[in-house]
């Protein structure tokens, strides 16, 4: 890879809070091109225009449905349109609702992608049993194709379970918890993260995943992940979440892999919490950008299959 393309998405329809559309916006402000541009060369995509938002039918499945499809439809486009042979992709919303339109791009592309999906929620509810209604606790079971709806028919491509990883989950909703186990879906706690490391269970998952180590990589972070007490600003802050350096752990094994290619950063709020929170929480996130591309793009690319360090050749073959 050789370049860096960074695709803003301003996308907030997914949930009620109105600022993740600003994360973008605010996290250029804060030298996110300039940061990105000392690893490799930045080659900026046409960000989407978005409506403004109105109140939300009531009553509805799924808020903000048409807007929810036509947008996600429209990103979809993008991203299946771009050549990516070359570039690493870089997401930045936005609420985790448009991972729907990242994710189903992606998969245009390359059906057999591993997704990795880090989050503090499952976000793989259909539209019948969200409590909230809120289309960026679905993108999942949209993309998986267990949620259908006449407005989403344009959605041709399905993540298959195997290629799908979740990272850091603790507040599940019981339709999740059984649609993952009913799925066979891996999935790793952010008190599993805490006790056992990120380095052996990703290892074992990517094992599980892609034993041959050919497949592309998609990270799709929602940042509360974080822990509260390193990331404020954001309007789904859920407790007890995995240890920092687990976390930037995460960004750096994926990236020795040579096959990380694309990452969604979501839900960042800058209109949440006090100016400092909002500095700090920031911070925080680009410094894991920082740190994970120039990782990526300071290791070669894998030439042979992946191998866990803790698996022999002959546990592959």
């Amino acid at each position: 890879m050789n370049k860096i393309k960074l695709f803003g998405i301003p996308f907030d329809f997914g949930q009620d809070n109105y600022g993740v559309r600003f994360a973008y916006s605010y996290l250029k402000a804060q030298g996110l091109a300039d940061i990105l541009s000392e690893i490799s060369p930045v080659d900026p995509v046409k960000t989407l225009q978005m409506p403004f938002k109105q109140k939300a039918d009531a009553g509805a499945l799924i808020k903000n449905k048409k807007f929810c499809s036509e947008i996600n439809h429209g990103i979809s486009d993008a991203v299946a349109g771009l050549d990516l042979r070359t570039s690493f992709l870089l997401n930045v919303g936005g609420d985790h609702g448009l991972g729907l339109g990242t994710v189903h791009g992606l998969l245009r592309q390359n059906p057999e992608t591993v997704v990795v999906w880090a989050d503090a929620h499952g976000d793989i509810n259909t539209p019948e049993s969200s409590l909230s209604k809120n289309f960026h606790g679905m993108p999942l079971s949209f993309l998986l194709g267990i949620a259908r709806d006449k407005d989403f028919g344009w959605l041709t491509h399905k993540l298959l379970p195997k290629n799908l990883i979740f990272f850091g989950p603790r507040d599940l909703d019981p339709e999740e918890e059984r649609i993952i186990e009913d799925l066979q879906i891996q999935y790793f706690s952010s008190k599993e993260i805490n006790l056992f490391g990120t380095q052996e269970l990703m290892e074992m998952a990517l094992h599980r995943a892609d034993p041959f180590g050919t497949k592309p990589i998609h990270l799709s972070l929602d940042v509360d992940l974080f822990d509260r007490r390193d990331i404020k600003a954001t309007g789904t802050i859920v407790a007890e979440g995995p240890r920092l350096e687990e976390i930037f752990l995460l960004g750096g094994l994926l990236a020795e892999t040579g096959r990380l290619r694309s990452m969604d950063l979501v839900e960042f709020n800058p209109l949440i919490g006090s100016r400092e929170e909002v500095e700090a929480s920031g911070e925080v996130i680009l410094t894991f950008l920082r740190t994970t591309l120039k990782q990526l793009f300071s290791y070669p690319p894998q030439s042979a299959p992946y191998v866990p360090m803790y698996l022999s050749l002959e546990d592959v073959i």
